[in-house]
């Protein structure tokens, strides 16, 4: 059985009935820490902790301790967890796929004959799914494979977020999270659980959250500064760049991280104006620069207040501070003449 990480959290919670075999994969840490904390409430209960038997394996493990801890009664409550994060025991597979080794074949073995006092969570980065180990987990117990989520495709989680804090984003305020989360690949979604109900806390009674009630909160956070100055930059206000740049320059600031935003975006800004004027159509312009369709006019109405020849100039001056920084050079008075060139 296969399932999303957000349905295997719905079970969870909800006591649902699953496999002994938990099987829980991939690059996304926030779903795996989230279902692994999870896992003993579900098969535990109210059961004190100390009644609980849980026994873990991280390294160099042995596959007879291992059977050994899977087949053992439990002595205290009933039921026993086992939780494998050792990857070595995994193994590894060659270029068409297959195992190698014996390792996996015997840990198949073992996983497919679980006693029903036992319940097994293996939490691992990978798992090639062409594999005979990774078929013979699926038709044993739940696997479940936890991808990170694209900034560019955050909308839908960020709406069932804000609905599980009782509340929901207006457009501006889903806007303003995608904006400031654009430099970023992958998105952040411990730390963003964390911000929404941050907002969630702000916002009181009210149900409907604005961009205020996310650049209150997210202003508290290191990267906040980069996205302020990148938004004012978007819509030519000179005066209101300048000002963030000197709270930044009082705050003392480490300059290179935020010229990388500022490069970024103008980077980002250009290549839509060439695009552009190659005749891309949006759906492509907005595929290739990763830009939601919900946010592609504003983005285009930004962008098309600047001069190509002026983002490249820009481009450059930012591109010169970096290198100057790097040698010792002014830094801050260097990057505010760039913003001058650039807005004035």
């Amino acid at each position: 059985m296969e399932l999303k990480p957000e349905e295997l959290i719905k079970k969870l919670q909800d006591k649902k009935d699953l496999p002994q075999l938990l099987v829980v994969f991939g690059d996304e840490d926030y779903y795996k820490s989230r279902i692994a904390s999870l896992v003993p409430q579900y098969v535990y209960g109210d059961a004190p902790e100390e009644d609980r038997e849980i026994t873990i394996f991280e390294k160099d493990t042995d596959i007879n301790e291992l059977r050994g801890a899977i087949n053992s009664y439990p002595f205290f409550s009933g039921h026993s967890l086992i939780i494998i994060k050792d990857e070595k025991l995994l193994g590894k597979t060659d270029e068409d796929g297959e195992s190698k080794g014996k390792q996996p074949e015997e840990l198949q073995t073992l996983l497919a004959d679980i006693p029903e006092y036992c319940t097994v969570l293996v939490v691992t980065k990978k798992l090639d799914k062409r594999t005979k180990l990774f078929k013979g987990l699926k038709a044993t117990g739940v696997v479940c494979e936890c991808k990170s989520i694209r900034t560019y495709q955050l909308g839908d989680w960020l709406d069932e977020q804000a609905q599980q804090e009782g509340g929901r984003f207006d457009r501006e305020a889903l806007a303003t999270i995608m904006e400031y989360l654009a430099p970023v690949e992958e998105a952040p979604l411990a730390l963003l659980e964390q911000e929404i109900k941050k907002v969630a806390v702000y916002a009181g009674q009210r149900t409907t959250w604005t961009r205020d009630d996310v650049m209150a909160v997210f202003a508290e956070l290191p990267e906040a500064s980069g996205f302020a100055i990148n938004n004012a930059l978007a819509e030519r206000n000179l005066p209101l760049v300048l000002d963030l740049l000197a709270g930044e320059r009082k705050k003392g600031t480490y300059l290179l991280p935020l010229c990388g935003l500022i490069l970024y975006q103008l980077r980002r800004m250009l290549r839509f104006l060439e695009m552009k004027r190659c005749q891309y159509d949006p759906k492509t312009i907005g595929s290739e620069l990763k830009i939601p369709p919900f946010l592609y006019k504003r983005f285009a109405a930004q962008c098309t207040r600047f001069k190509e020849s002026q983002l490249k100039q820009a481009v450059l001056d930012v591109a010169q501070v970096n290198i100057d920084l790097r040698k010792g050079g002014r830094g801050y008075a260097s990057l505010e003449e760039a913003f001058i060139r650039l807005l004035g």
